[in-house]
């Protein structure tokens, strides 16, 4: 009978960064794609962000596949199904490096933003890091259900949801069902919808921005 084995291995992994982090700088993103994605491509939605205010870090997801058949187009993934929870605890260490590395001695205030899968990602790693982070953002996703059960320190982080009206995987419905959610379990998001669909967008992100440097 086959048995199953595990070990840690190496891998090098790439993160794309915009701005430039100094005493000047106001905000930190670390900021997670959505599947398929790619850090080098995904980061250009940030580039709208002044640079001597914002430094943006991207980790691009570890797993890489080609987007259709065996050739062309590449993106990442941060998890599967298979194997999931030495994926999550994979991205948690993953998460944990880029911080160490990049903002461990900065005092900007730092923001977590997921986009869509990415959503999912930030919210683990939120829960399980000893990391300082000021606020968390999910960005067309949601909390899953295995965050849940820490409401006060999901609180903690003063997060965001943004949702567009025309996103393909978060309808009215959806949305509405997931405020109602929310509010039952006392979890208590700052709300920002916006025109536009399932992408990250330059309005509602400079919206965003506003908000989070008042804050």
């Amino acid at each position: 009978m086959a048995q199953i084995h595990s070990l840690i291995t190496p891998k090098t992994a790439r993160i794309f960064t915009h701005g430039n982090l100094s005493e000047s700088t106001k905000i930190i993103w670390i900021v997670t794609h959505g599947y398929g994605y790619l850090a080098e491509f995904f980061i250009k939605k940030f580039e709208v962000l002044d640079p001597d205010e914002h430094f943006v870090i991207v980790p691009e997801a570890l797993s890489r596949f080609y987007l259709k058949d065996v050739s062309g187009r590449v993106g990442a993934s941060w998890m599967t199904t298979e194997d999931r929870e030495h994926e999550i605890q994979d991205y948690i260490q993953y998460l944990d490096n880029v911080y160490e590395t990049f903002i461990l001695h900065s005092k900007a205030k730092v923001v977590a933003l997921g986009f869509s899968q990415g959503a999912a990602t930030i919210c683990r790693w939120a829960i399980n890091t000893h990391k300082l982070l000021n606020n968390i953002v999910l960005w067309g996703g949601t909390v899953p259900s295995d965050c849940l059960h820490d409401i006060p320190k999901l609180n903690s982080f003063s997060p965001y949801l943004l949702v567009g009206d025309e996103d393909q995987f978060i309808d009215k419905e959806k949305s509405k069902e997931i405020i109602t959610g929310f509010n039952n379990l006392g979890l208590t998001f700052s709300h920002i919808f916006y025109k536009g669909g399932h992408s990250i967008l330059t309005e509602p992100l400079m919206q965003l921005t506003d908000a989070l440097t008042q804050a």
